[in-house]
């Protein structure tokens, strides 16, 4: 069932948080997978009188772009705990940009943790570029890509990557892409192959993962064209 973040949810979020200075962020959020029904989040009115900032948790792509203002280097989301209670739903070191992305997963659970594992990565161009691949390595162990038959530096657990998409590529712009998941006994598992269609007006967001439940190599690919260099519609 939906959770709905309610009026008086609102307030009691913003009276549970002093009002003063942060660090303002644009950021945008993208969900893994919904836990516990929670399929929004919370920030805290950043000035008196302002109501809370509600943000949804889309799992098939990233939320539009939202501004907000974090008190300390935690970026910490809110759900609607019991009575009206804010609890915390995420929390995750900010990144070093003021445009950001936040990744939840489900995370572990049990009494007082937060429903959501997060990650923070910097968003920017600069730190992303247009026609490049960010790989976010979520899985326990080691993974590496191999692109148009070049093999990628691992990239350990936890940790992600930033490179190029491929320049050799076929008359449809496509080439072959694989992704190996490091094995017990030291040998690479090919977990996801495919080919992916090069184009320097987008960036791909790439996510490996380990499933919980069936213990498998999962591989999630979300096509991004940020949205603020988007251009108006009509315009060549």
């Amino acid at each position: 069932m939906m959770m709905r973040l309610l009026p008086l949810f609102a307030l009691v979020l913003s009276a549970s948080t002093a009002f003063g200075q942060g660090r303002k962020v644009a950021f945008r959020t993208l969900c893994l997978d919904q836990a516990a029904g929670i399929t929004e989040v919370s920030l805290p009115a950043a000035k008196p009188g302002e109501g809370a900032v509600t943000v949804p948790l889309y799992t098939a792509s990233t939320s539009e772009v939202f501004e907000g203002v974090f008190p300390t280097s935690d970026a910490v989301f809110y759900a609607k705990g019991a009575g009206d209670k804010p609890v915390i739903a995420a929390k995750a070191p900010l990144a070093k940009s003021d445009r950001q992305l936040f990744v939840l997963m489900p995370g572990p659970g049990g009494e007082g943790k937060p429903a959501y594992i997060m990650r923070a990565y910097d968003d920017d161009l600069n730190a992303f570029k247009l026609g490049s691949v960010r790989a976010i390595n979520l899985a326990p162990v080691p993974v590496r890509f191999v692109i148009s038959g070049a093999t990628t530096p691992q990239i350990p657990a936890d940790k992600h990557a930033v490179f190029p998409q491929s320049s050799k590529v076929d008359e449809y712009s496509m080439y072959p892409v694989a992704v190996e998941f490091l094995s017990g006994n030291g040998s690479w598992v090919k977990g996801y192959s495919a080919s992916w269609k090069s184009s320097e007006l987008r960036r791909e967001i790439v996510v490996t993962l380990v499933d919980g439940k069936f213990k498998q190599p999962t591989v999630k690919i979300f096509s991004d064209v940020p949205p603020w260099i988007e251009k108006p519609p009509g315009t060549p």
